[in-house]
């Protein structure tokens, strides 16, 4: 992982670690959504700032420790996945024994609220196994009260579309170098995440 350059609250800046057009230009809609907030409200979204990559987007609205539905999952996801998961529960796409602990940094991602950055390594039918890059970032109701959700946008390092499909598409893998972002409201303890890694700033 590149060792990057300190950011204004001191640690590494999430822009230096992205690999992907993707996840850069992600974040840089999502800066201009929220504005002076720390969070932007989902009528601030404008997904025609990222039609391009809408293909790989999903959206998680988080409205207890134990539901957790997506309302969005892109047309990339859901072929690589071989169905579609709009609709479906995190839960039910996690192993029973990752569950607790997604659950907990959902929670704190919409919650506290910061982000998160991590990558998945898959393997598909053909050829070797490649990397995903993750950027989650949350954004809330416009109503008080309503459930957050967490916004998470992902590409492949290098193009799979002749490997596919993806070998067991059945649960959401557990990522590598899982790191929370700094959106201005600080971040939970890292000793939370599975390797207790350093946050990043935006």
């Amino acid at each position: 992982m590149s060792s990057g350059t300190a950011g204004p609250l001191g640690g590494e800046r999430l822009s230096d670690l992205l690999v992907t057009p993707t996840c850069r230009d992600f974040v840089q809609a999502w800066l201009r959504w929220r504005g002076d907030a720390t969070v932007p409200r989902r009528g601030q979204i404008a997904l025609s700032d990222i039609a391009r990559h809408l293909h790989w987007l999903s959206v998680l609205e988080v409205r207890s420790a134990e539901e957790m539905i997506f309302r969005l999952v892109g047309t990339a996801i859901n072929a690589s996945r071989g169905r579609e998961l709009t609709g479906t529960s995190l839960k039910d796409l996690s192993r029973p024994e990752d569950w607790p602990r997604r659950s907990l940094i959902n929670l704190a991602l919409a919650g506290r609220p910061c982000g998160l950055y991590f990558r998945v390594l898959f393997e598909y039918s053909v050829g070797g196994p490649v990397f995903s890059e993750y950027v989650c970032l949350p954004v809330f109701a416009d109503e008080e009260g309503a459930p957050p959700q967490l916004f998470t946008i992902r590409q492949p390092v290098e193009n799979v579309a002749l490997k596919l499909p993806q070998l067991d598409p059945a649960y959401n893998r557990v990522g590598d170098d899982n790191r929370f972002v700094d959106l201005g409201a600080g971040v939970p303890d890292s000793d939370m995440l599975p390797v207790p890694l350093p946050p990043l700033v935006l």
